[in-house]
């Protein structure tokens, strides 16, 4: 693929020394080891849905203090964090790998720096990520229930779920009397989201059919599961469905007070703010103008091959026919009904037992850890992407998990399903999360995932994995292959429509519509996505900078190496490396080609 590396430069910090640097120390990296550490407890101490993510008991009862007091505590945390690396860790006596430590733990504190001078622009809450989702994804995903004190601690965080959700609420004031405002559209995805999941629907309830299923699993006599269940679902009704309540009426309040659906550019400081964006999540200093004209230059390289597969098709008619030929033709989508959604979730498990299966063909050794495909849950559904991952846990032997979005199968075609499997599966996301969980050299600071933490890698690598499937041969016919294009136009589509949202003044309709112009994506799934991108500005871009970034130091290795390169060493460097800003990865790899230079000694 022709990519503009150029456009892909370096933030510049401070440079990454992974050349033979002085005698490595052992104890100058054991003490970084401990600061990590250190810092590592001390972020899951204060945060008790990590550490139930990571199957912890510690703060089972518990939410974490999302007060703007906490959240100015913890920055004058991360400062200190920062002073301390640079004044107490000798960076010349790290060996390479803790020196790549070194350096991806100082971004991650500069970064978690600068947000805080945009805390008030960054929404805090969306569609996507939002602390009313976050809730009922711990309670229902993480939250297990092995005894009665774990079932009782489910009902305290029922009990206490106000306190959290009445500190966003006062973050929501304080942004709205500062001049920041949620853009307009998202407000029917919010609310409707927040009201499926309080919703008094009896024991159908997502939150006591959830409570109800996991205490029935203790085989507790019958009179004291009824007195668990009963005090659950008192706590509910008392104190988590107001708690919600509340929420919506401030989110119905806001939404008669929003002054539109603008992008980023119309707040105060606002070009200044989306080159930050972009900064954070493609981890370069691309431009917004930089973003708009490479995604305009990929959609049309992306246009003319897909007019090679119409012709390869013999479709007659132009490519925005065979577009809309997709989109209508029941051919390419299951019923809508629960024999149709069943079919699609079959074919989605042969697929990834396809792709499971030649695993050795992308890195030495075979996949680590299980992965299973569900349908997103009914409160989220709606509102959340077509479909995406959620990493497993080695310490709670939970398997990573490919969720897929069916309420409604117009928008979920069978040709875009095998590149949205290998996106988010194998060998896309699951098995990068699960090579970063078992090697040792990353620490475990750096194997928790933060959203909005080097998108750039995370993301370009499941999209450079959908490519990397057509080279396994994993994609069996033309439509599947149109589908792997469609999938790349549409990263390509997100750079023109983010940047034309957020720096070129794009009404919300240009951005839908640019969208129904040039893919076969559905009028509803482009509606959604435009939410998205106004939700998470700039997060859309780090795909394809991510992915062309990966092309581009494969195409290096390669060049430099000849017949010394092998690409499952390549992968492997790559995903044993963990998450890094791109040009942290750069430097890797370059180390990674001097050292099987000739005359060079394997390392």
């Amino acid at each position: 693929m022709a990519f503009n590396c150029a456009l892909v430069s370096r933030i510049g910090l401070s440079c990454l020394l992974l050349a033979p640097s002085l005698p490595a120390l052992a104890g100058e990296a054991e003490e970084l080891d401990a600061m990590l550490d250190a810092v590592y407890e001390r972020r899951v101490e204060h945060d008790p849905t990590l550490a139930t993510k990571l199957g912890r008991r510690g703060g089972l009862d518990a939410w974490p203090d999302i007060s703007a007091r906490a959240r100015a505590e913890e920055l004058e945390r991360v400062r200190a964090d920062l002073d301390r690396l640079r004044e107490e860790i000798d960076f010349a006596r790290l060996d390479a790998d803790a020196q790549l430590n070194y350096k991806a733990f100082e971004a991650d504190l500069q970064l978690r720096i600068d947000r805080g001078r945009w805390r008030y622009h960054l929404n805090p809450i969306n569609q996507i990520v939002g602390l009313h989702l976050e809730i009922t994804g711990v309670l229902i995903n993480y939250h297990r229930i092995d005894d009665v004190a774990a079932a009782e601690a489910y009902i305290a965080r029922l009990e206490s779920v106000g306190e959290p959700i009445d500190q966003l609420i006062a973050t929501l004031k304080t942004r709205e009397d500062k001049g920041f405002h949620l853009p307009a559209a998202l407000f029917p995805r919010l609310i409707q989201a927040a009201q499926s999941i309080a919703a008094d629907t009896g024991d159908d309830n997502v939150i006591l059919s959830d409570f109800r299923r996991k205490v029935a699993g203790l085989e507790l006599p019958a009179a004291r599961e009824q007195a668990l269940f009963s005090r659950a679902r008192a706590a509910f009704e008392a104190h988590f469905a107001p708690a919600y309540a509340r929420l919506v009426a401030e989110l119905q309040a806001e939404q008669e007070r929003a002054p539109g659906s603008s992008g980023v550019w119309s707040m105060p400081e606002g070009d200044a703010f989306y080159q930050f964006l972009l900064s954070q999540y493609t981890t370069t200093d691309i431009t917004a103008d930089e973003v708009h004209a490479l995604g305009l230059a990929e959609v049309a390289r992306l246009h003319a091959e897909m007019d090679a597969i119409r012709e390869q098709v013999g479709f007659e008619g132009d490519l925005k026919a065979f577009f809309q030929h997709l989109k209508t033709d029941p051919q390419f989508y299951f019923d809508n009904s629960d024999e149709g959604r069943a079919a699609y979730l079959a074919l989605a498990q042969s697929i990834v037992d396809g792709a499971v299966a030649r695993v050795d063909q992308v890195l030495p050794g075979g996949l680590p850890a299980p992965l299973q495909v569900r349908r997103i849950e009914a409160y989220r559904e709606k509102s959340a992407p077509v479909g995406f991952y959620e990493s497993g846990s080695p310490e709670t032997g939970k398997p990573g998990t490919v969720y897929l979005g069916m309420y409604d199968m117009a928008g979920a075609a069978r040709y875009d399903l095998p590149a949205l499997l290998y996106h988010e599966g194998v060998p896309g996301h699951h098995l990068q999360s699960a090579i970063m969980q078992t090697e040792p050299s990353i620490p475990a600071i750096r194997q928790y995932y933060t959203w909005w933490q080097n998108t750039a890698y995370t993301e370009g690598w499941a999209l450079y994995a959908e490519t990397l499937a057509d080279e396994l041969g994993l994609y069996t016919d033309p439509y599947a292959q149109f589908g792997r294009l469609a999938g790349e136009l549409w990263r390509a589509c997100r750079l023109v429509v983010d940047s034309g949202l957020h720096a070129k003044r794009w009404s919300r309709e240009e951005a839908i519509a640019y969208l129904n112009e040039n893919t076969a994506s559905s009028v509803e799934n482009n509606e959604r996505a435009v939410d998205r991108y106004l939700a998470v500005p700039g997060q859309a871009t780090a795909f394809k900078i991510g992915m062309g970034k990966l092309i581009e130091l494969r195409e290096h290795a390669a060049a430099e190496l000849g017949e010394r390169f092998d690409s499952r060493q390549f992968h492997e460097l790559v995903l044993r490396s963990g998450p890094l800003p791109l040009y942290l990865l750069e430097e890797r790899v370059d180390h990674w080609i001097a050292s099987r230079a000739p005359g060079k000694h394997e390392s």
